[in-house]
């Protein structure tokens, strides 16, 4: 490949990504602006280090980089504090590049970088890694890991940039998710719902921006909506982001009722989220098979082998007569 025409491009991109580091070189409309912009591009050693901000500042981006072996690279950039919008970022991000072919219009490229030291707003993150590839106008996410989130994917990187991704929650941590959801959103203040527990399931991102279709199902553990405690909340959704299907919301507590909520979210509204939960349809929480229905409506754990729960039978014998029994039913374990 053309390396001087890489390196250039290179350090063009990195200038422009960054404005936000920019200053303004003369007040009033339409000044001009400058981008603190210094370092070197050795076009015979085939490196470049390069720093983005002012000297005297906090907030910098320096991307260093050599050539490894013949379109190899490897690439160390250090963020630091650069305001993205709603975010303040700061990261380590090193890895390597390596460029396939000479011709620009059929060149792949393939890279492998991971992320360290990463603050988001100032508090301490997660560390995140991808492994990468571009092709036949494809970016492709082999496997990309944020803390306990995974994912992969592809985007096509012409038209309308259409997207197919995979995303399966290992572990994480609600509140953690709401507050970064909150920052891109810039919504200031606290979750309207005080939603709080740990966060795991799976679910696909598919379509174009900004209005995908997403599909999937999440599950929360021992946490806390408004001044609901919950031993658990499960559901499979579906639908045109922002508008989400709530298809099957089972919430079931240790010592307390069971029940389902169904219905519609417009997740644009945050404020309005508390509001829209209410208007959601709730029922019972029934098993059922074809000669017995219960409801378990209150669930208390005695101890740890020791749970209580009272139900509501409804029984159907051989003959189809039926019975409705409200019962008591003690489990213990050993």
């Amino acid at each position: 490949m053309n390396l001087k025409a890489c390196l250039i491009a290179v350090s063009f991109w990195v200038g422009l990504s960054f404005q936000a580091l920019a200053q303004p070189a003369a007040p009033g409309p339409g000044a001009l602006t400058v981008i603190p912009f210094a370092g070197t591009i050795d076009l015979k050693q085939a490196s470049i280090d390069v720093k983005v901000g002012r000297p005297e500042g906090t907030r910098q981006f320096v991307l260093n980089g050599e050539m490894t072996g013949r379109g190899m690279y490897h690439l160390k950039m250090d963020v630091s504090h650069v305001p993205l919008p709603y975010l303040d970022v700061a990261a380590v991000v090193e890895g390597d590049l390596k460029i396939t072919g000479d011709d620009p219009r059929t060149q792949e490229f393939a890279g492998n970088f991971k992320s360290s030291y990463m603050l988001l707003n100032y508090a301490p993150f997660h560390d995140a890694s991808i492994r990468f590839a571009v092709r036949d106008r494809k970016f492709l996410i082999e496997s990309m890991q944020v803390g306990g989130v995974l994912g992969s994917g592809e985007v096509q990187l012409t038209g309308k940039r259409q997207m197919n991704l995979n995303v399966d929650v290992v572990s994480a941590d609600i509140e953690e998710v709401s507050a970064i959801i909150r920052a891109v959103r810039g919504t200031t203040g606290p979750d309207p719902l005080g939603f709080t527990g740990m966060m795991k399931g799976a679910f696909n991102v598919n379509g174009t921006l900004p209005r995908p279709y997403v599909q999937g199902r999440l599950a929360a553990f021992n946490g806390r909506v408004k001044s609901l405690d919950f031993d658990t909340i499960s559901t499979d959704f579906d639908g045109q982001f922002p508008q989400i299907n709530l298809k099957e919301v089972l919430i079931t507590q240790a010592e307390g009722l069971s029940f389902r909520l169904s219905g519609a979210l417009d997740v644009s509204d945050w404020a309005g989220l508390p509001a829209q939960v209410r208007l959601l349809k709730k029922s019972p929480t029934v098993t059922a098979d074809d000669k017995r229905r219960e409801w378990v409506f209150k669930r208390m754990q005695t101890s740890d082998d020791m749970r209580t729960e009272f139900k509501y039978f409804f029984t159907k014998d051989d003959r189809g007569d039926t019975e409705a029994v409200l019962g008591i039913q003690k489990s213990i374990g050993f």
